[in-house]
């Protein structure tokens, strides 16, 4: 699979650039996917593949049948790449949906609970035993 350890949220035929193709939601990436068929060969390509944490935004835009979800990146997640990517899918508004939880999901699995020192008050990771600074016991 692809995917290995993921789990898929969602999927659903997508059109990128007049590519026509399949988006996936995971718990950590959205994945745009398309077969290209040679005449003995089936390959697989993979044009689109962000991780969660590099979405900033999600919209929809358009109207009507020609309504599409567009994606705004971090420039600093991304070393390469578009900053905006567009998909035209069937139910824009449900995937818009299910994208924002799966960031936002991802953000919360990423924070670090910090705890203070009470002898010289410095922040630091509570996964530390003994303050950075003053080398006093954490508890």
């Amino acid at each position: 699979s692809m995917f290995l350890g993921e789990n898929i949220t969602m999927s659903g035929e997508a059109n990128y650039h007049g590519t026509k193709g399949t988006l996936y939601l995971t718990d950590k990436r959205l994945a745009f996917v398309y077969e290209k068929r040679g005449i003995t060969s089936r390959n697989k390509y993979t044009p689109v593949n962000l991780l969660l944490d590099a979405i900033s935004e999600v919209t929809v835009v358009g109207k009507g049948p020609f309504k599409k979800i567009s994606i705004c990146t971090r420039k600093d997640r991304l070393p390469l790449g578009l900053p905006r990517y567009e998909f035209k899918v069937q139910n824009p508004e449900s995937w818009t949906l299910k994208i924002e939880e799966a960031c936002l999901r991802t953000m919360t699995e990423n924070v670090v609970a910090l705890i203070k020192c009470a002898v010289c008050g410095t922040q630091t990771e509570s996964s530390q035993t003994e303050c950075p600074v003053c080398g006093a016991e954490l508890t």
